[in-house]
């Protein structure tokens, strides 16, 4: 269970807000998100899924995430585009997790970051955003590689 402390760059990123259980608002969200890309030919850049609400405070009916991938800062959406917004990551210290999904439960892998994984670093977690960047294709390697982000503090 390790972790590692970075100071990030901010990242522009294009992306579709999803509301709804995560486990079954994300990938079909993935998905719309992936149709949109090819059919307007914009390069896919590190595919990310940012989380606004916590899912142990909230109502599973109105948790919320943006399914994303980055793209150049210059980048502009192109006509047809509406339900598609542009976000900045902010620039800030981040703690970053790996962790390799092999059964879809994503929940455990996030609850030992809050829990164990971040408490022992040393770090506090702080307003701002907390997000997976995927690694590989889930779908042809049968699990996920991911690294969880959140933005933190030193204790």
């Amino acid at each position: 269970m390790s972790i590692r402390i970075e100071q990030k760059s901010a990242e522009k990123v294009v992306g579709l807000r999803v509301i709804g259980p995560y486990a079954q608002s994300i990938p079909p969200g993935c998905q719309r998100l992936m149709a949109w890309q090819q059919q307007h030919g914009v390069p896919l850049g590190k595919w990310l899924v940012l989380y606004w609400d916590d899912p142990a405070e909230v109502d599973p009916k109105k948790l919320r995430a943006d399914v994303t991938f980055t793209v150049a800062d210059d980048f502009v959406l192109p006509e047809g585009s509406e339900a598609l917004s542009i976000q900045e990551l902010p620039a800030g210290e981040y703690a970053i997790h790996r962790v390799r999904i092999t059964d879809g439960d994503f929940e455990t892998a996030w609850s030992n970051f809050y829990q164990k994984v971040l408490p022992a670093s040393g770090y506090l977690p702080i307003d701002g955003v907390c997000y997976e960047h995927y690694l590989n294709d889930s779908d042809a390697d049968g699990y996920y590689d991911l690294d969880i982000y959140q933005t933190v503090k030193k204790c």
